[in-house]
């Protein structure tokens, strides 16, 4: 079931409508308090016991990851639970929105794209934060592995995560966003090297049909990356952010400057494939008109003599046709011709 945007006229704003394409799925929460000392981690929490089992943990870092948030009835009543606002709830559920920040009286609410990139296909996933001063609160439209590399690094006793505040959680959450981006960037590298060994050895119609993909795929990455830009920013400048992480934020801040140039020089390659694949081409029929050439050439003297020697002339016939020894010249003289073009065109370096 596809969801259509035209769908959400006329409903009041705030209302949670979720626009993603996929069947409704429960979603599973996973709720991790920390200290320093202590770690928990409780999976598969239901909305009904998730504010009981926050309480017993109030007086730690609290993570709460929802994944997947097809269910708008359960992300609102959450979202209700924590008491967020409503247009904040709606934003969650709009998958297709543009990554962006916004602060409000006691939480911070970001809204990122997490990005994966297989078999040439390039499929972004919303990811909704919310910031508290002890909590932090996750909403995933469908990740490839619900941030276990981060879990591992919090079951890690004495981790700079485990020893710091929410908003270095917050942090983590970004770096770990954006830097997927890198390898996705590595690989469409891959794919570019590949496409231009394509292009200058053997191109063909669907070498074409990949460089539009590709110049697609780059157009896509830059529409998502570049508000990330603004959000990282605006995050940096936050009172809401402790002074001492803005340099995490200033970090994360310089990955999305560097995969936006990487993206611009890899739309800059890709551009110029189209100048390639028809240099590639002109020159390939540059060396078919040769060849052509050089035969014709060398069929030019011999159609000569076969025209001239075909004459129905009496005297020719009786002088020169009729002699043995001027029938075996005249072989001679027709692979003779042939050798001598060949051995001059080398000379002259013609192929």
């Amino acid at each position: 079931m596809i969801f259509k945007l035209s769908e959400k006229v006329g409903l009041a704003p705030g209302t949670p409508v979720y626009t993603g394409n996929r069947k409704v799925r429960e979603p599973k929460i996973r709720v991790i308090s920390y200290d320093d000392k202590e770690l928990s981690i409780a999976d598969d929490v239901t909305t009904e016991d998730l504010m009981e089992t926050v309480e017993s943990v109030k007086k730690q870092i609290t993570w709460l990851h929802v994944e997947p948030i097809s269910d708008q009835e359960k992300i609102a009543q959450i979202g209700t639970q924590f008491e967020l606002h409503s247009l904040v709830i709606e934003d969650i559920l709009s998958v297709s929105h543009r990554p962006k920040v916004e602060e409000f009286d006691d939480y911070i609410f970001v809204l990122m794209k997490a990005a994966t990139y297989k078999r040439s296909t390039l499929r972004f996933s919303q990811v909704s934060l919310v910031l508290q001063e002890k909590y932090l609160f996750s909403f995933a439209d469908g990740t490839d592995d619900r941030f276990e590399i981060l879990v591992k690094r919090l079951q890690k006793s004495g981790s700079r995560i485990r020893r710091s505040d929410s908003e270095y959680l917050l942090f983590a959450l970004l770096d770990f966003i954006i830097d997927g981006y890198f390898k996705i960037l590595e690989d469409i590298g891959d794919e570019i090297e590949d496409l231009e060994n394509e292009i200058l050895n053997n191109p063909t119609k669907e070498s074409i049909e990949h460089v539009h993909n590709l110049k697609r795929t780059l157009m896509e990455l830059k529409k998502n990356v570049w508000p990330m830009r603004e959000v990282i920013n605006t995050l940096m400048r936050s009172e809401e952010i402790d002074p001492k992480y803005q340099i995490f934020y200033r970090d994360v801040y310089d990955h999305v400057i560097n995969i936006m140039d990487i993206i611009e020089g890899y739309r800059d390659t890709a551009a110029s494939f189209l100048d390639i694949y028809l240099s590639t081409l002109s020159n390939r029929m540059n060396e078919i008109m040769k060849t052509l050439s050089i035969i014709s050439t060398i069929f030019i003297p011999l159609g000569f003599m076969t025209g001239y020697f075909g004459m129905n002339f009496t005297a020719m016939s009786d002088a020169v046709l009729k002699t043995n020894d001027n029938y075996m010249y005249a072989n001679l003289t027709m692979i003779a011709i042939p050798i001598a073009l060949l051995i001059y065109f080398k000379i002259r370096k013609w192929f």
